[in-house]
């Protein structure tokens, strides 16, 4: 708990900064690079979490890496992460900083799941529904998954509300077995 709540602070500071800068959404993009870059190369996470590399060794990976694909401010922010000896948090740091973007922005994610691809006009319906229930902007990710032999299920946040059919079977299923 202690890394996540440092790892808030750190993209709370970042995220007031880049305000205050008036470059929010460029260093929005930045952080999806840095984000994907890190997610996406396990020697990466492994050498930024690793205490045997020297806190100089990392700043210097990470300038490297990033040094022509970030802004000035995102690239300062990981280096002084890095110097700080923090390197271990930046995964945890960009996830963070999207959550406080949203929220600042007033915006939602939320995913959908069902068991075939909708067609673009219910994707239309249920972002309108769940914008007048939520009052806030909706990002949408859907999932395709024919476990679910039909309907959706959404999740908002910690809130799942499931509607599939392999849902309303299982508690068939167990209304007529415990009754």
């Amino acid at each position: 708990m202690i890394y996540s709540k440092a790892a808030k602070r750190y993209a709370k500071a970042l995220l007031k900064l880049s305000q205050e800068q008036g470059c929010l959404e460029e260093v929005l993009e930045d952080i999806k690079t840095i984000h994907n870059t890190i997610r996406g190369s396990r020697d990466l996470l492994l050498t930024l979490k690793s205490p045997i590399v020297k806190p100089s060794e990392k700043i210097a990976i990470l300038d490297k890496i990033f040094s022509n694909h970030i802004g000035a401010l995102a690239k300062q922010f990981i280096l002084l992460i890095a110097e700080k000896e923090r390197a271990a948090l930046l995964s945890s740091i960009t996830v963070s900083f999207f959550a406080l973007y949203n929220q600042a922005a007033g915006i939602i994610e939320v995913t959908l799941r069902s068991a075939y691809q909708l067609r673009n006009n219910q994707l239309e319906s249920i972002i309108k529904t769940l914008e007048d229930i939520t009052k806030k902007n909706v990002k949408l990710h859907t999932e395709v998954m024919p476990s679910l032999l039909g309907g959706i299920t959404i999740q908002m946040e910690d809130t799942v509300i499931d509607g599939s059919v392999l849902h309303k079977l299982n508690k068939l299923e167990h209304t007529l077995l415990f009754q």
